[in-house]
């Protein structure tokens, strides 16, 4: 299999939560967006919102969303898919269509200038298309019996995921969402600053504002939906910040159910379709992809709640500085020392970063400061 395939098998894990990789993944400018007059709607608190997000049913839907990020980082290197790779979704402003039936039924193709790139699952059909190389991956996942759903933090039952969830910047305004929502604790303000119209549905302003300074986050601002619940958009807004710093949201959507159709994929005539096993999903994949492999690596968390700090060690310095991604991000890097020893430290709008000479990667969304006490406390390897 070429090397941009096995790239683009692993990232075609966006039908899974969204991992430790998300973390790094802050930072943005804002997607124009043409707004009205703010609806009136009956007032509500802060709380009841949140119990409406929590409460809200899976919502079939079909619509347009734009994702927006500028991350301050280097000039990243162009990958296999051009601008519709999910690397390309770390810089810039792209368009993806979604469909969303079940959490077994869903599509999404981010559509770039001249190349489409498809997700589709279908059951236990999952089949990954790029226009750019006119070539599919088609997996055909095991046969799993139905589980009960489990229950969240808080005890409650668990529900179908609103929409497919990246394993890099999150798509849908539905998953920004879950992974802001699952900071709320008592580091956190939660109020209720008026209403919006987003894709031409009335919606509430839910703010999240980090209440710990060491935080680079100023705020997050989720519009919910009235009528379903469902988040319409989320921004960021790193502090000291007039504009959003990422945004997700839709231009367009419909609440109701894609036709079958939708989901019945079929290679276009001329298309070099490859067979996959579905462990190979999960399968180490070339060089190109080595940031992606430390990234998924299983975190230990330092901190809680808006500063908690993820250690990734079993990143490979060395591997990911001759990596080009990883050469780009750490090329121009501060080179610091402290009881972690030595490394180099990578600061953006809304994350810092710090790449060890050991081999071990510190990331959150905390001032560099924050990071390097973090990596002091946790000393050598």
């Amino acid at each position: 299999m070429p090397a941009s395939s096995s790239s683009r098998l692993r990232s075609a894990r966006w039908a899974v939560p969204v991992g430790a990789a998300a973390a790094i993944v802050i930072g943005g400018v804002v997607v124009p967006v043409i707004a009205g007059a703010a609806p009136s709607l009956p007032e509500k608190s802060a709380a009841e919102l949140l119990a409406d997000v929590a409460n809200a049913p899976g919502q079939p839907f079909a619509g347009t969303v734009v994702e927006t990020a500028r991350l301050g980082l280097p000039e990243l290197p162009a990958s296999g898919g051009g601008d519709t790779s999910p690397m390309s979704l770390l810089s810039g402003s792209h368009t993806a269509q979604v469909w969303y039936s079940d959490q077994d039924t869903f599509r999404v193709a981010l559509v770039g200038t001249l190349a489409e790139t498809d997700l589709v699952r279908n059951g236990r059909d999952l089949w990954l298309w790029s226009s750019d190389s006119n070539s599919a991956d088609h997996v055909v996942l095991p046969d799993q019996p139905d589980q009960p759903d489990q229950p969240d933090q808080h005890g409650k039952p668990g529900k179908p995921a609103t929409g497919p969830a990246p394993s890099g910047p999150p798509i849908t305004p539905q998953q920004a969402a879950e992974q802001a929502l699952a900071a709320v604790d008592p580091t956190t303000a939660v109020s209720v600053d008026g209403t919006a119209e987003v894709a031409g549905r009335a919606a509430y302003e839910l703010v999240l504002r980090p209440r710990d300074n060491r935080s680079l986050v100023d705020a997050v601002r989720l519009a919910v939906d009235a009528e379903t619940s469902v988040p319409l958009r989320v921004r960021v807004l790193a502090k000291g910040a007039s504009e959003p710093a990422f945004e997700t949201g839709f231009t367009s959507v419909r609440f109701e159910r894609p036709a079958d159709s939708v989901f019945r994929f079929s290679p276009p005539p001329g298309a070099e379709v490859t067979t996959r096993q579905p462990e190979e999903l999960d399968a180490a994949g070339s060089a190109a992809s080595q940031a992606d492999e430390a990234l998924a690596a299983a975190p230990s968390l330092l901190g809680e709640g808006w500063t908690t700090v993820l250690e990734l060690p079993k990143v490979q310095a060395a591997e990911l500085r001759q990596n080009e991604l990883g050469n780009a991000l750490f090329r121009d890097a501060e080179h610091v020392r402290g009881r972690f020893g030595s490394g180099h430290l990578l600061t953006s709008t809304l994350a810092s970063a710090l790449l060890t000479d050991d081999g071990r990667l510190f990331v959150g969304a905390v001032t560099p400061r924050a990071l390097l006490a973090a990596a002091n406390e946790k000393g050598p390897q």
